[in-house]
């Protein structure tokens, strides 16, 4: 660990457009101490532990503006969010993030999150975020810019009049990052801290709620962009899959850390707050991710003080250590469960060269209604520029400087645009984004979107963007410019299809990248005889390999053993003995 560092500003886990925030701050022992984050991303697995099916969930961050609101987490039961901008005290303004079901058209709630049958793993919290499956759990997130003063997690429940209410607070903490600039030839460090999830305004006790957290970080680095949707668990049966590792190494570096704000206490008192190590970055750009797993604190409290009183878990995870007067009681807490069910996980990432940005989906409008003002174009480590096309509803517009969506639309339908950003030497970027407004009273059914884009964006172009009624049928299309060739439809990485056209029945959000490749050369006949068969192909036709089948059956294509021979601007190759039909093509391996 090292001394001496510079105060650092803090930065939260892929809030890229931020700019480099100052904060003062002491630094004890190479640790860095500071009670204010700048900035925060968070992207959870959360566990229904209501006891009653919700159809909703809200995130409340206090003291910025809707403005502040980066990047959201889209994919689950309730899919876009809606941001709602409450101003009524100026001083101390609130955003609020809802996901929130839609009804049926006989006014029952469209989408749930089940009630759990048991205990649900850490291990199975990847499933949460895929829609068809419904287990109790949902999959969460939400980027912000500025400095909030509270954030606060709620899932949200039908108080029996078909009004959906704010349960009691999750306690699955947000953590955040500071980062320390090299100096005197010394390496960048981040430091990743996290707090318990913020008490009530009214304290009628000493301590706060407790949890238990395991904080688990890669061993390494890479400079691989990582976006707010990679951030998800890991399924064990897919070792291919993108997820919060990076593709890198993990460790347990905390293996049970109470989580306890000491009210009276500065900083929360001992377990207030829980400091990972510093992590290099040797070459100034690596990319640092971080795993919170909270759990239920089930051991015994102070019933003066509310304190845990099980400060160390045992070797099999459940139970304590050691042997406490509680209550005035001796308590042998090697015999006593402290450590409850699994609520949910914290995954996170700190990027310093991020690039630049757009968000996923935009929420839809009410007629006369003032939209909140909504940033597009997440901003990156350089200026960025930005254009759009399409139309937009009249009162709304698109600021080109500041990336950011604003106005009251006066007019309703369904209206399509879109938007695209360069910045620097990063990879220009666009999407399509479809809104939809309706006048006042008015509610929308089920949907999701669909937006498309091409792969390099100037090899092809793409259809079929816009919101379908879940369960509808939906065709997105992709077309080659010239010189290109249609390769295939993939998502988070995965091929989805290899069809030009691709239908599907439409249940979540679904951003789908058309892959393009040069087109492949054209084969040509130069000699045909008794026997024998010579082909040949453009010489800069480079990385293709010549392969043979004989029924044109996919997966009996084998690669012809002749070495081709260049002869002017062609590869030729002569094959022989030739019998009966066969069918030739070019294939990159």
């Amino acid at each position: 660990m090292k001394t001496n560092l510079p105060a650092p500003f803090y930065r939260s886990p892929l809030c890229w457009s931020l700019g480099v925030a100052t904060a003062s701050a002491l630094l004890l022992g190479g640790t860095a101490r500071a009670s204010t984050a700048y900035g925060t991303i968070n992207n959870f697995d959360c566990v229904n532990d209501t006891g009653v099916e919700c159809h909703g969930f809200e995130i409340e961050i206090e003291d910025i503006q809707s403005a502040d609101v980066t990047y959201t987490y889209n994919w689950n039961h309730y899919g876009t969010p809606r941001i709602i901008e409450d101003n009524a005290n100026p001083l101390h303004p609130k955003v609020r993030i809802r996901y929130e079901s839609a009804r049926s058209a006989g006014g029952a709630w469209a989408a749930y999150t089940a009630i759990p049958s048991g205990p649900i793993a850490p291990t199975d919290g990847h499933q949460f975020t895929d829609p068809n499956v419904n287990f109790g759990g949902e999959h969460f997130g939400a980027g912000f810019r500025g400095a909030p003063t509270n954030v606060t997690y709620h899932w949200l429940i039908d108080d029996g009049t078909g009004t959906l209410t704010r349960g009691p607070a999750v306690l699955v903490s947000t953590p955040t990052f500071a980062y320390f600039p090299p100096v005197a030839g010394a390496a960048a460090q981040v430091q990743a801290v996290i707090q318990p999830a913020p008490a009530p305004e009214v304290h009628p006790l000493e301590f706060g709620i407790a949890s238990w957290v395991k904080e688990i970080r890669t061993t390494s680095h890479n400079n691989n962009e990582v976006r707010l949707r990679d951030l998800v668990s890991d399924d064990p049966d897919d070792p291919d899959e993108r997820n919060w590792r990076n593709g890198e190494p993990d460790e347990v570096e905390v293996e049970w850390q109470l989580l306890q704000e000491e009210f009276n206490k500065q900083a929360g008192g001992a377990n207030g707050r829980l400091e990972g190590a510093p992590e290099e970055l040797p070459g100034g750009d690596e990319v640092v991710t971080r795993r919170y797993e909270f759990y239920k604190y089930v051991g015994p409290l102070d019933d003066e003080t509310g304190e845990a009183m099980a400060d160390g878990v045992g070797p099999d995870g459940i139970h304590g250590v050691g042997i406490k007067q509680i209550n005035g009681v001796d308590i042998d807490l090697s015999t006593v469960v402290i450590v409850g069910e699994y609520l949910g996980s914290q995954m996170s990432a700190f990027d310093i060269h991020a690039p630049v940005g757009l968000i996923e989906h935009v929420q839809d409008g009410v007629l006369d209604d003032p939209y909140p003002t909504r940033t597009i174009v997440i901003g990156g480590a350089f200026p960025f520029t930005a254009t759009n096309w399409g139309v937009l509803p009249a009162g709304l517009t698109f600021n080109r400087v500041s990336g950011e969506l604003s106005g009251t639309p006066t007019e309703a339908g369904v209206f399509s645009f879109t938007v695209e950003a360069k910045a620097g030497d990063d990879p220009m970027v666009r999407r399509t984004f479809t809104l939809t407004v309706v006048e006042a009273g008015v509610e929308l059914p089920a949907r999701s979107t669909v937006d498309t884009v091409a792969s390099p964006l100037d090899r092809g172009v793409t259809a079929g963007d816009g919101t379908y009624t879940n369960g509808a049928l939906a065709t997105v299309s992709a077309v080659a410019n010239p010189g290109f060739a249609f390769h295939s439809w993939s998502e988070q990485g995965r091929i989805v299809s290899r069809s030009a056209s691709y239908t599907f029945t439409n249940i979540v959000n679904r951003s789908l990248v058309a892959a393009f490749v040069p087109e492949p050369p054209r084969l040509s006949c130069f000699a045909l005889q008794t026997g024998a068969l010579g082909l040949s192909w453009p010489t800069n036709a480079s990385g293709f390999v010549l392969q043979h089948n004989s029924d044109l059956e996919p997966a009996t294509w084998v690669n012809t053993t002749n070495i081709p021979t260049v002869v002017g601007t062609n590869k030729q190759v002569t094959l022989f003995p030739m019998t009966g039909s066969g069918f030739f093509r070019l294939t990159r391996p």
